[in-house]
């Protein structure tokens, strides 16, 4: 086997044995100090969860210090689909994780590689082990929300039917809940939870602000905000909810008419890089082979 090779895995071999031996060494110092509670705390950890327990330390310095930054990383979780208390501690262990994993590779390509190429790649590997969580999660929030607005107006069309059959609007938002949730389950869990807090006592504006919260879609957050304001007025939900999915659709409309027109600009490119080489060499390839022809 190459020598560097050798060296490389026992560099890599070394460097995650200090990391882990750090980790359980603080772990132990921990289990001292907190008492026989902690030890079987620690001793009950199995399966899935056991990886995360090795990041924890590490993952305790990433937390955000401020109260603004917790709140948004905690609201990229909700939006992300992420809601338990524990998932701002869950997701600093996978950006650990993660991070761990693209400087293993990254190592072995600056070891491997000769001249600044392989530093090049050992930083291209670091960051991506860096971005890969935050870049996952933003998917994950921009699906979900991308999945609500396709069933949003069917949503509202329930909501305006259950309020006409004489349906307050708590027992409203509960039943579409219920209806939706083959058609659509991301919505009505949404709108289940929505239901349990205001059967917990939250107002309708708070419940409906922390659903908007949530999902983080202009187009739900505007209806919530239109809900909330006919609710505290004292206007009829029905109409008002009538008369935003009307305004809606026109706004649908006019954004699928702006994104049509559109097209025939975007298409410009690809039909001029693919296309127009091979017509021109259907054009003009047999009239330069007869030029060749006729100059030799």
């Amino acid at each position: 086997m190459n020598p560097r090779v050798i060296d490389m895995l026992a560099l890599v071999t070394a460097t995650s044995g200090s990391i882990l031996g750090l980790i359980a060494w603080r772990r132990a110092r921990r289990i001292q100090v907190d008492g026989p509670q902690a030890s079987e705390a620690i001793a009950t950890v199995s399966g899935p969860a056991s990886w995360r327990r090795l990041f924890s330390p590490v993952a305790e310095r990433l937390r955000p210090t401020s109260q603004a930054d917790l709140d948004v990383l905690v609201t990229r979780l909700l939006r992300a689909g992420r809601r338990s208390r524990d998932e701002a501690d869950r997701f600093l262990e996978e950006k650990v994780a993660s991070l761990l994993m693209g400087a293993l590779p990254g190592l072995g390509f600056l070891f491997l590689t000769d001249g600044s190429t392989g530093f090049l790649l050992f930083l291209a590997c670091l960051l991506l082990g860096l971005l890969a969580p935050e870049k996952l999660l933003d998917a994950r929030g921009t699906e979900r929300r991308e999945q609500i607005a396709v069933q949003l107006p069917a949503a509202v069309d329930l909501l305006v039917t259950c309020l006409d059959a004489g349906l307050s609007i708590e027992q409203t938002i509960s039943r579409v809940g219920q209806d939706l949730s083959h058609a659509s389950p991301l919505l009505a869990e949404e709108l289940r939870l929505t239901a349990s807090e205001l059967e917990a006592g939250v107002s309708l504006p708070d419940a409906l602000r922390r659903m908007g919260r949530r999902i983080g879609l202009d187009e739900l957050s505007a209806l919530c905000g239109v809900i909330a304001q006919a609710h505290s007025l004292g206007a009829p939900i029905a109409q008002t909810l009538r008369d935003h999915a009307i305004s809606s659709r026109r706004q649908r409309m006019s954004i699928l008419e702006e994104r049509a027109g559109k097209l025939s600009t975007q298409l410009t490119i690809p039909l001029a890089v693919c296309l127009l080489p091979a017509a021109l060499i259907m054009i003009l390839g047999p009239a330069a082979i007869q030029l060749m022809q006729a100059l030799k």
